[in-house]
Formats: structure tokens, C-alpha cells, sequence
């Protein structure tokens, strides 16, 4: 592999914290759509609720995905990075 040549030492984006915040925004997501629609006695309004909660967590956790990228490609860029652990 080729050395950076510019002297610059930044961290490279970690995977284990973002990963648990982008869990964590998953289970929150999904939470409060499923407390908002639980009450629900009808089975189509159930699986209404039970899809929409799916669809809400598949949304976040692709634009937390989409949020790592950008910061593995700045990575790679030589770019400065945020230096928070979570992103």
C-alpha cells in the first residue's frame, strides 16, 4: 500500500460506534411508530403500523450508511473528517 505523503494524520471513521448509534436510532424509530399505532384492534391497521415502522427503520439505517460513506470517502480524500466518534 502507498504512504500518504501529506503529513497528515487523521483517525480513520470507526465502524462499532456508529454502527450502535445507527441501532440505536433503528430501535428508537421503530419504538415510537409502533406506540403511536399499537392501540389498533383491526389487522390491516396493524400491518399498516407494523410496515410503516419497517419502512421508517430501513430509512434510517440507509442514511446512516450513506452518512459513513461520505465520511470514508473524505477519509480517503485526504479531507478532514468530523472528529466526533459517532459519525
Amino acid at each position: 500500500m502507498a504512504e500518504d505523503s501529506s503529513g497528515t494524520n487523521t483517525p480513520t471513521p470507526g465502524f462499532v460506534l456508529p454502527g450502535l448509534r445507527c441501532g440505536v436510532e433503528m430501535a428508537l424509530v421503530g419504538t415510537i411508530v409502533l406506540l403511536i399505532g399499537l392501540p389498533t384492534e383491526e389487522p390491516i391497521r396493524l400491518g399498516i403500523v407494523f410496515l410503516s415502522a419497517l419502512l421508517a427503520m430501513t430509512v434510517v439505517l440507509f442514511w446512516a450508511v450513506g452518512r459513513h460513506m461520505r465520511r470514508w470517502i473524505r477519509y480517503a480524500q485526504g479531507k478532514p473528517t468530523r472528529t466526533t466518534p459517532f459519525d
